[in-house]
Formats: C-alpha cells, structure tokens, sequence
C-alpha cells in the first residue's frame, strides 16, 4: 500500500514537471533530471560497467527524453519505464558500434542453428548466474553482455529492462506497443540461449 501511494505521487509529480517542462520551463526540466539521475545512471552502469561510458549514455538518454518528450503518452507506461526504454536503446546501439551483427530470436531459432527451446511456458533460471551475483567477476558478465549484443534490438529491449530495471513483462509489452506473450517469448528464448551457453560457469 505505502508503495503504491509512494509510486503514485511520483507519477504525479513527474506529470507536473512534463507539463510546465512542455511549457518551455527549464527549473522543471532540471528537477525531472535530478529525480531520476541516480536509478537511470545505476540501470545503464549494470550493464556496461564502465563510469566515464555510464555518465555519457546517461546523458545522452536524457537529451534523447526531453527532446520527444511531446510524444511520451502517460496511458502507456509510466515515465520512469519509458526512459529506461530509451536509455536500453542508448545501451543497444553502444554495443552494436563494437558487435554491429543482431541476430534475431523471433524467426523460431535461438541464432545458433539450435531449435527453439521456448514452448509457451515460463523458463526457470536456476542455472543461469544471477546478474546481482556478476558484479564481482566483470568477465563474464561481459562475455554475456557481448552475446546479449549479438541479438536483435527488440530481444535485447526485453532483457535489459526485465533483468536490469526490474519491469514487468506486461510494464514493457505497454509501452513497447505488442502483446505480452510475445514479449515473454522473446525473454525466454534469450534466457535459454544463455543457459545454454553460460550456466555450468556458476559452479566454476
């Protein structure tokens, strides 16, 4: 309950800024940047892990908001999920500068001539290192990043923002205008791409 009212006035509050923001005010442009600095910068730092790359594509993802800012529609998604969709973009397209190959995981196939391991059934992730758990080995956690890369944008949107910002399948499904199961297979297809490739490394 505290968290829902708690969460309510902060969509309150960031509609505020968005409307005097529209109405050319800078203080209020400032004020929604300082408001959600710290978790969008903590949100792009887990996934490239470097401070200097982290401040630029935060910067870069804010710019990017403010500037379609008349296009944010509130009925879709919440602020918060739609500018870490940007900055999940900002992260993609970084990482398609050094791995410019996507391989796409909707065509039924998992990208490496294996078959779809996805069957419409929620995939546990019992092998798969936990992503909290890689803070302290930086190497793999980039060997999964740079598979990550090497898939399609939209299957890259749906893990980063389920696994990295903690949204709901059906918070990304809204504001990425398509429908929940297809959103949920696209993250399972991945996940079991990874299993397949990284899930002995924990008992390493």
């Amino acid at each position: 309950m505290f968290g829902s009212a708690l969460g309510s006035r902060r969509r309150d509050r960031d509609a505020a800024w968005i409307r005097r923001i529209l109405r050319g005010s800078e203080r209020a442009a400032d004020a929604l940047v300082r408001e959600h600095y710290d978790g969008l910068f903590a949100f792009v730092y887990r996934q490239v892990g470097d401070h200097e790359e982290t401040m630029n594509l935060t910067q870069e993802s804010f710019i990017a908001a403010l500037q379609s800012l008349a296009s944010y529609d509130p009925a879709r998604a919440s602020f918060t999920t739609w500018l870490y969709r940007i900055a999940a973009y900002k992260v993609i397209d970084a990482r398609r500068r050094t791995h410019p190959i996507a391989v796409s995981l909707d065509s039924g196939g998992l990208g490496d001539g294996e078959p779809d391991a996805f069957d419409g059934t929620d995939l546990p992730d019992e092998r798969i290192p936990d992503m909290s758990e890689l803070a302290a080995d930086r190497d793999l956690l980039e060997r999964i990043e740079e598979r990550v890369a090497s898939c399609d944008p939209a299957a890259q949107e749906v893990f980063r923002l389920h696994l990295y910002a903690e949204r709901s399948f059906a918070q990304i499904a809204a504001t990425a205008g398509e429908s929940e199961s297809t959103v949920k297979a696209r993250y399972y297809r991945l996940m079991a791409l990874l299993r397949k490739e990284f899930g002995d490394e924990r008992q390493r």
